[in-house]
């Protein structure tokens, strides 16, 4: 076995510690590293300094180097692995802040517990994790014993728990999850720019996107568009209008102070993400969603899900082995719960998937668009492309092939169709024949949208 030699980097004030051997940098033997030099460090510091001061400090470089751990080239396999260092490396970081603050009451100031607290958050959701009912609960008992009753709005301009319990929710609002590792770093230092214009209020607001019941149960949820609620709400429409001026900057060619040294492919998939999310129409929920006893059945790629549309659909279902169980549906797309134990191909997010409800007879596809796991079970949600996809007949004028067609093909309207990749990037015209013998000629709109495993285009009928 080749023996490991410890190299010490620096960043941005950062004691970096990163084990390298002839394969290069394994970087998450570094994080694992670096978290327990640093958590050593708490009681092993400075004497002269305050604990409190030693653990703010320890927190900033620890966070610093998983930057800089970040992997350059990210793989799947890749990205678990650190993620799952990471998430678990800032957990153990904070319970090391808990107990030495239970030690000694105090000794740790309420806002680098929540900085930490927050931070956890933010690495369960990079690492696809359920949220945390228990840390939820307890960052909101934080909040809570600082802000009580009697307040009614909270920026993140000045105060401190505050700041971080609204970095908490932005984190939790910004779809971390859907990034590559380096755009969520660079996601991650947009909302530490916007946190003075972050806003929580205890009022209907246009423009919340999100409400906390910090009482009961802390983990925010996203309000549907004429959503009743009680409670606290998150509220970043001042931050949005940054962001867009942010984006014009961008789009204009200059440079976003701080963020000189980041990727600029990264920042602006980073600021295009952000600002979609965070918009004065972001991807809110258009559906009432509704809660449902039933097995679903869940059939992952492309090639599978075609296969089905024309298949018997007791058959189909079989396919499936329903062992998704529905917690909630709607017309927009359906979330789904499996236990982890069960030995079932679990799709990824932007897979395209065909499902269908164990009682039912017809095949929607969709795409995941979100996955969570616990210690006990398998969370996604998928976002329904159509309900009623059908097979059909399509000819470029040198190969005719069978893709999925999304929509009605009727004279005069739009269709989506779904293919293989790199089969709809052409923008010459198409032509589908439908199973009544009826040939309609297509017309490109835009560019084709690239999913994981297949391509999305919006096609004129005429």
């Amino acid at each position: 076995m080749t023996e490991h030699n410890m190299n010490t980097h620096s960043d941005r004030d950062s004691d970096v510690f990163i084990l390298e051997n002839d394969k290069g940098i394994d970087r998450v033997a570094g994080i694992v590293s670096t978290a327990k030099t640093y958590i050593a460090a708490l009681h092993t510091g400075d004497p002269m300094l305050p604990l409190g001061e030693r653990a703010s400090r320890a927190l900033e470089k620890f966070l610093n180097t998983l930057e800089t751990l970040c992997p350059e080239q990210e793989t799947g396999r890749d990205r678990f692995r650190w993620t799952v260092a990471a998430s678990q490396s800032m957990r153990d970081f904070l319970e090391a802040l808990r107990a030495a603050d239970q030690i000694e009451p105090g000794s740790i100031p309420a806002d680098v517990l929540a900085r930490a607290g927050a931070e956890t958050i933010r690495w369960d959701i990079v690492n696809r994790h359920a949220p945390d009912l228990r840390l939820w609960n307890w960052l909101g008992d934080l909040f809570a014993s600082e802000y009580g009753e009697k307040a009614f709005q909270v920026r993140g301009a000045s105060e401190a728990v505050g700041r971080e319990y609204l970095r908490a929710i932005a984190y939790h609002a910004a779809a971390l999850d859907q990034q590559t590792l380096k755009a969520g770093f660079v996601v991650a230092r947009l909302i530490a720019m916007l946190l003075p214009d972050l806003l929580m209020v205890r009022e209907h607001t246009d423009g919340a996107l999100y409400g906390i019941d910090v009482a009961q149960r802390a983990i925010p949820i996203r309000l549907a568009q004429s959503a009743s609620f009680t409670g606290w709400r998150f509220v970043p429409v001042e931050a949005a209008g940054r962001l867009s001026d942010i984006h014009g900057d961008h789009v204009l060619g200059k440079a976003l102070k701080g963020f000189e040294h980041a990727n600029a492919k990264d920042v602006r998939a980073a600021i295009v993400h952000l600002r979609r999310q965070w918009s004065f129409n972001p991807p809110m929920r258009r559906h009432q969603r509704y809660p449902l006893n039933a097995r679903l059945c869940v059939v992952r790629g492309y090639e599978h899900a075609m296969s089905l549309l024309d298949d018997d659909a007791t058959e189909a279902v079989a396919m499936g082995m329903g062992t998704w169980h529905i917690t909630d549906m709607s017309a927009g797309g359906v979330g789904a719960i499996t236990p982890r134990n069960i030995k079932v191909t679990v799709p990824v997010v932007g897979d395209l998937v065909a499902f269908c409800p164990e009682e039912g007879t017809r095949w929607h596809i969709g795409v995941v668009r979100r996955l969570r796991t616990s210690k006990s079970h398998i969370e996604i949600g998928i976002a329904t492309l159509s309900a009623s996809p059908e097979v059909a007949c399509v000819d470029d004028g040198h190969h005719p092939r069978e893709l999925c067609v999304c929509d009605p093909v009727l004279r005069g309207g739009a269709t989506r169709l779904v293919a293989p990749v790199g089969m709809l990037g052409s923008d010459d015209p198409i032509f589908v024949m439908k199973k009544n013998a009826v040939i309609h000629k297509l017309l490109p709109l835009g560019d084709a949208l690239r999913g994981k495993s297949f391509d999305l285009r919006i096609y004129q009928v005429t």
